[in-house]
């Protein structure tokens, strides 16, 4: 049975589906789910939370794919290895490979500087860059993307497209490993690496931020 009261002072819990778990805001008890997580995964959704995304298509063309299968296990393997998205980030940046194009604090940030001037124009005063990444060789430093605390940043020359994480719809994945937010083309992460572990982390960071900052969000939907 789901709780709804906090035992300790009666105030309504606010869930935590990222932890499975419910969460009292007014005297921080935390409440663990009653029922035992079930370790065998339907295979329609290979692992994935089904309390942080809904399914709507079948991904079993995609888990035939080396690439694919990456990043989906790599989601996986994220999502339930760590409780915050800033362990995500941690982990990402510090024990994971990836290519030249990807800068981040400590590696390559000339890029990201480069990129200051038009950020500036977007980012919140506190808001923080986590990755910054190239998407061609002949377009370097025109085409690129940005994820931030708050949001993604496409760029390509003139043109700027943005997501909130708190706006994060639907989640499109590719056999070739390319992920795209919100069914558009152009705000999309191509692969990085050879297995798609670095891309799956970085979507599981950007899923883990999105539900930080609306835990009562509607699930992400993969299409």
């Amino acid at each position: 049975m789901e709780i709804k009261k906090c035992i300790q002072c009666g105030g309504n819990l606010e869930r935590q589906p990222l932890k499975k778990a419910w969460l009292c805001p007014f005297c921080g008890v935390r409440y663990e789910d009653e029922e035992q997580e079930n370790t065998t995964a339907p295979e329609d959704c290979y692992g994935l939370n089904e309390e942080v995304f809904a399914v709507e298509r079948d991904l079993s063309k995609i888990m035939k794919e080396r690439n694919g299968a990456g990043v989906i296990h790599s989601i996986v393997h994220c999502m339930r290895t760590f409780e915050e998205a800033c362990q995500v980030e941690e982990y990402m940046l510090g024990k994971l490979t990836f290519s030249d194009d990807i800068s981040a604090k400590g590696v390559r940030e000339d890029q990201i500087e480069k990129a200051m001037p038009l950020l500036e124009k977007i980012l919140e005063s506190d808001e923080r860059v986590i990755v910054y990444g190239n998407k061609g060789i002949l377009t370097r430093g025109k085409e690129y993307f940005i994820v931030t605390d708050r949001q993604s940043i496409f760029v390509k020359k003139k043109n700027v497209k943005t997501v909130l994480h708190t706006d994060l719809d639907s989640l499109m994945i590719e056999g070739c490993g390319n992920c795209y937010l919100n069914g558009d083309y152009e705000k999309g992460f191509i692969n990085f690496d050879a297995k798609g572990t670095f891309q799956g982390a970085l979507i599981a960071m950007i899923c883990m931020l999105s539900f930080e900052a609306q835990p009562d969000r509607d699930r992400i939907r993969v299409i």
